[in-house]
C-alpha cells in the first residue's frame, strides 16, 4: 500500500516536472521568437532612419512594446534629427539620365558601325561606379520625380522633402532598358533576371558564358545604397525608361503571342518589375516604338502610346512617368502656357502620364508644372558629354579626370 503510494506521489512529480520544463521551453521559444522580431524591427527603424524617414523609425519602435522603454533614447535621438531636418527646394534639383552600361569596352569600341554611337551616347560600368562615388561625396541623395511635385486637385505642387542641411537631392533615371538585339556581342548585359530575390543582369561572354551580377545600372546602384543606405531618400533609387518595340528587360517574346515563349516572358517581366518598384524604383514610359513626339503625327503618337499601354504598361502595372526618346518634348518652347492645351498632351493625360521628362543640359535643373502635369529636364552623362563639356558637370562633380574611361577612343563632333 505505502510503495504504491509512493508511486503515484512519483508521478505527480515527474508530471509536473515535465509540464514545468514544457513550460519554460515555450517561455524561451517565445523570449527568442520576440527579441528576433524586435531585432528585426530594430534594424527596420535604423534603415528607416538612414535614409531621412525619422518618423517611420520612429513608428516602428514604438510598435514594439516590450521594448519600449529601451527604445525610447532612440526614439529620442530620431525626433531630434528629424527636428534638425530642412525643406529643399525641389525645382533646384539636377536630374541626369545613362544609357546601358558598358561592361566590356574592346567589344563596345571595335571600330564597328556601332562603336561610335556607343562612344558618344553609352557610359562605362567603371564611370558609373565613379560618378556614384562622387555624388556621394558631394552629398547628393536620391529622390524620385514624385517627392518633387506631387498632383492634387489644385494641380502640381511642392512636395516636401527635408534633408540634412548639407544634403541635396537627385533624381536619376536610364533610358532603353531592353537590351536590344543590335547590342548583342558588343559588351552589355543581356537582360535582366532574379537572383536572390533581387534584380541582377545576365551578361554572356564572348566564349558563351552566361553569368550574373552586376552588369548594368540597376544591380551596381542597388550595391551602393545597400552599402551607403544614406544615399538614397526614403529609399528611392532611379527612374527606369523602356520602350516596347523589342520587349521589355531583355525580354523580346513578351510583344509576340505565337512565341512558345511568351507566357513565361511575360510572367518573368511582371516579377522583375514588382521587384523592382518595391525596391525604390520608379518605371516609365519610353514610347513603344521610341518615337519623336514632337513632331510624330498626331496619329503616330495616339497608336504608339496605345500599343505601349497595351503591351508593355499592362506587364509593369502601367506609370504616370514619359521619358521622350531623343529628349524631344511635345514643344521645343521653355515656357509653355498651353502646354496642357493641345491634342498630342490629350493623348498621353489619357493614357496616365502625369510626368513629362525630355533632355535639356543648358540647365543645371530645370522644371515646370502646370495644373495636369510635370515638366521636367534631364542631363545625359555619356562619351560627349563628359569630353565636350566637362566644365558644365562642376555642380555634380569634383573631379571628371577620375570619372573618365581612358579606354574610351577619342570623341568627335556629332556632325
Amino acid at each position: 500500500m505505502e510503495r504504491r503510494s509512493n508511486n503515484k506521489k512519483l508521478t505527480y512529480i515527474l508530471t509536473a516536472v515535465v509540464v514545468i520544463l514544457i513550460c519554460a521551453l515555450c517561455a524561451a521559444v517565445f523570449f527568442f521568437v520576440k527579441m528576433k522580431n524586435s531585432n528585426t524591427l530594430y534594424k527596420e527603424a535604423q534603415l528607416a532612419a538612414s535614409q531621412y524617414n525619422y518618423s517611420k523609425a520612429i513608428d516602428i519602435l514604438k510598435s514594439d512594446t516590450g521594448k519600449s522603454l529601451i527604445y525610447n533614447q532612440t526614439i529620442e535621438e530620431y525626433t531630434q534629427k528629424m527636428n534638425e531636418l530642412e525643406l529643399k527646394e525641389p525645382s533646384q534639383t539636377p536630374h541626369i539620365f545613362f544609357h546601358s552600361l558598358i561592361c566590356d569596352t574592346q567589344l563596345a569600341f571595335d571600330g564597328d558601325e556601332d562603336a561610335a554611337g556607343y562612344n558618344l551616347y553609352m557610359t562605362t560600368i567603371d564611370e558609373f561606379k565613379e560618378i556614384l562615388e562622387q555624388l556621394y561625396k558631394n552629398n547628393y541623395v536620391l529622390v524620385s520625380p514624385h517627392d518633387l511635385y506631387v498632383e492634387t486637385e489644385n494641380g502640381f505642387i511642392p512636395n516636401e522633402i527635408l534633408l540634412p542641411a548639407e544634403k541635396r537631392p537627385i533624381v536619376i533615371s536610364q533610358d532603353d532598358v531592353n537590351y536590344y538585339s543590335y547590342m548583342k556581342n558588343d559588351g552589355f548585359a543581356s537582360r535582366f533576371v532574379i537572383d536572390k530575390g533581387k534584380v541582377r543582369c545576365e551578361y554572356i561572354d564572348q566564349d558563351g558564358t552566361v553569368s550574373v551580377g552586376a552588369y548594368d545600372v540597376v544591380p551596381i546602384l542597388d550595391d551602393f545604397v545597400e552599402k551607403h543606405p544614406d544615399f538614397s531618400y526614403h529609399g528611392a533609387k532611379a527612374v527606369i525608361a523602356v520602350t516596347g518595340f523589342e520587349g521589355a528587360f531583355g525580354y523580346h517574346n513578351v510583344i509576340d503571342q505565337n512565341s512558345p515563349e511568351y507566357s513565361e516572358e511575360c510572367d518573368t517581366v511582371r516579377k522583375i518589375a514588382e521587384t523592382l518598384k518595391s525596391s525604390g524604383y520608379d518605371l516609365a514610359s519610353h514610347t513603344y516604338g521610341h518615337i519623336p513626339c514632337g513632331t510624330s503625327e498626331i496619329e503616330t503618337l495616339r497608336n504608339d502610346t496605345k500599343d505601349w499601354s497595351e503591351q508593355i504598361g499592362s506587364l509593369i502595372g502601367g506609370t504616370d512617368i514619359l521619358i521622350y526618346p531623343y529628349g524631344e518634348d511635345l514643344t521645343s518652347d521653355v515656357y509653355y502656357d498651353a502646354y496642357e492645351d493641345t491634342p498630342k498632351f490629350e493623348i498621353l493625360y489619357n493614357a496616365g502620364f502625369r510626368y513629362y521628362l525630355n533632355v535639356d543640359s543648358s540647365h543645371d535643373a530645370w522644371m515646370q508644372t502646370g495644373t495636369r502635369y510635370f515638366r521636367g529636364a534631364r542631363r545625359n552623362i555619356d562619351g560627349y558629354r563628359m569630353s565636350h563639356n566637362g566644365d558644365e558637370m562642376s555642380d555634380l562633380f569634383y573631379d571628371l579626370s577620375k570619372i573618365y574611361d581612358n579606354r574610351r577612343p577619342s570623341v568627335g563632333d556629332l556632325n
